[in-house]
């Protein structure tokens, strides 16, 4: 699977492809975990409760807002898994908006 994570502009800016060769979890905020953890200790996202009720992991998956604690990897993918910052709101760092 790639993974396409907009990245801010402390980060280089622009977008990063990540190649996942097997997703363990379920959620988007697993993939992210996976991904930092494995790939790019620098990514930022952020996120609290894990039960979609704080709201601080929203963000765009494949161009529209989702609670990434809740948000299911897609089974089936046409393309790239596009992960981007909540837009209209102030980005701190990566996928992490205030």
């Amino acid at each position: 699977m790639k993974v396409v994570i907009r990245r801010s502009a402390d980060k280089g800016g622009g977008e990063q492809t990540f190649e996942i060769a097997d997703a363990p979890g379920e959620t988007i905020v697993e993939l992210l975990e996976l991904i930092r953890r494995q790939h790019d200790p620098s990514l930022a996202f952020y996120y609290s409760c894990r039960n979609g009720l704080c709201g601080t992991c929203m963000m765009l998956v494949n161009g529209k807002p989702a609670l990434a604690c809740l948000q299911k990897i897609p089974s089936r993918l046409d393309g790239p898994l596009t992960i981007e910052p909540l837009p209209g709101k102030q980005l701190v760092s990566d996928l992490v908006v205030l």
